[in-house]
């Protein structure tokens, strides 16, 4: 049996990955590849004191549920959409999450440098350290890429509703 492909999104949110996320999911469907959204959080203990006493599970529950309705709607559309979450170091993070799946290529969002017209990272540290550093092919989505104009599906930007009473 033929092994399929397996794309790895580094996703941040439904708004800030909407870019990434369509063109990742069109090559998706193209190639009969699997898709898989990853948001890494960054660990409060290694961010700082402060960080560490404002930390709660909130960030977590938000990207869960933000992954979820992404996902459903990837589906929807016939994708083979899954994710997840995962606390730790944001860039060695997503490297560790791409070679355990095995992944064939990751998919990550970048800034917008239309004023600069060579390659230019300092400002997107993330990017920067995937392509230094990822062994596994990358593609780099800009936010105004074409594939991106013509979504494959509307994903929900609002956040989940608070409870009154937290």
């Amino acid at each position: 049996m033929e092994n399929q492909l397996k794309f790895m999104v580094a996703f941040a949110s439904p708004k800030r990955s909407s870019s990434v996320v369509n063109v990742a999911a069109k090559h998706a469907r193209a190639q009969n590849a699997e898709l898989i959204l990853c948001r890494i959080i960054p660990d409060a203990e290694k961010v700082g004191v402060v960080a560490q006493l404002i930390a709660s599970d909130r960030p977590q529950e938000t990207a869960n549920h933000q992954i979820e309705m992404v996902v459903a709607a990837l589906r929807s559309k016939g994708v083979n959409a899954s994710g997840f979450t995962r606390v730790g170091a944001v860039g060695p993070s997503l490297i560790q999450v791409a070679q355990e799946l095995k992944a064939n290529m990751v998919y990550i969002g970048t800034l917008s440098f239309e004023h600069r017209p060579r390659f230019y990272m300092a400002r997107d540290p993330i990017v920067h350290y995937l392509v230094e550093n990822c062994p596994i092919s990358l593609c780099l989505v800009r936010p105004n890429d074409p594939l991106a104009e013509e979504p494959l599906c509307q994903m929900q930007m609002q956040e989940p509703e608070v409870d009154s009473d937290e």
